[in-house]
């Protein structure tokens, strides 16, 4: 695993609201591979209920400073994900989605 992290310019952390913070998973894998993940660019995408797991991100934001990644201003937080899953379990963003993953995009891509 810790072969492709290293191989990668920049990460995307998808992160659920878990509890007001992240979940356990991603925080055991962080454990495992923080060397190849120093200085790194990333962006954080948050889902859950009303908060759209913004509570979480915002803990996750601080721990991955911690281990001196660069977490981006932007983010996209998708309230209420489950209103947005249609038929055969598709996601179907909302203009807010679009425009949040819009402006994140063309950030990262400077």
């Amino acid at each position: 695993m810790a072969a492709s992290v290293d191989a990668a310019d920049a990460y995307v952390f998808v992160t659920p609201g878990y509890n007001f913070r992240p979940p356990p998973s991603l925080l055991n894998a962080l454990k495992y591979v923080y060397k190849e993940v120093e200085l790194q660019a990333l962006v954080i995408v948050s889902y859950g209920g009303v908060s759209g797991g913004v509570h979480s991100a915002l803990v996750e934001e601080i721990t991955l400073t911690t281990l001196k990644m660069m977490p981006m201003v932007e983010t996209v937080s998708e309230q209420n994900i489950a209103r947005c899953i249609h038929a055969n379990n598709n996601l179907v963003p909302t203009g807010h989605h679009l425009h949040g993953a819009e402006s994140l995009l063309n950030e990262s891509y400077k």
